[in-house]
């Protein structure tokens, strides 16, 4: 744990993906300190038919860069931590993919510890 789901419109390189997987993992160590082989990173590619801003298709717009990362994180941490993931990952997804920081959106839900499962236990149970 932490987990993130990166949501990108099709069309990033392997060498892309590659970058993004790198710097959200660091980005989310950096800022709760998670041990390194504890962070996932999932990346869907969502076809530009599929994906609206403002109303719009994302294939009628000229730039089609607007990634939203989804971030699940064990409950406890600190405002403070929130604010620092949301910032580390924001810059992650900039450096990454060439994205403008004003269109990245994060959003971090807080799993309770009764609710999430590592080796067959809860991570209540395993004292996280």
């Amino acid at each position: 744990m932490p987990f993130a789901q990166v949501y990108l419109v099709e069309g990033q390189t392997a060498q892309e993906k590659r970058a993004v997987i790198a710097n959200i993992t660091q980005a989310l160590q950096d800022a709760v300190g998670a041990p390194r082989p504890n962070v996932r990173v999932w990346i869907h590619d969502v076809p530009k038919s599929n994906f609206g801003v403002g109303g719009e298709c994302i294939e009628d717009l000229e730039d089609s860069n607007f990634p939203f990362v989804q971030l699940f994180l064990i409950e406890g941490r600190t405002e403070e931590q929130k604010r620092a993931v949301i910032e580390n990952v924001t810059h992650a997804l900039e450096v990454s993919v060439g994205a403008q920081k004003g269109r990245i959106r994060a959003w971090i839900q807080e799993v309770p510890k009764a609710n999430w499962g590592i080796a067959g236990q809860t991570a209540k149970d395993l004292g996280r």
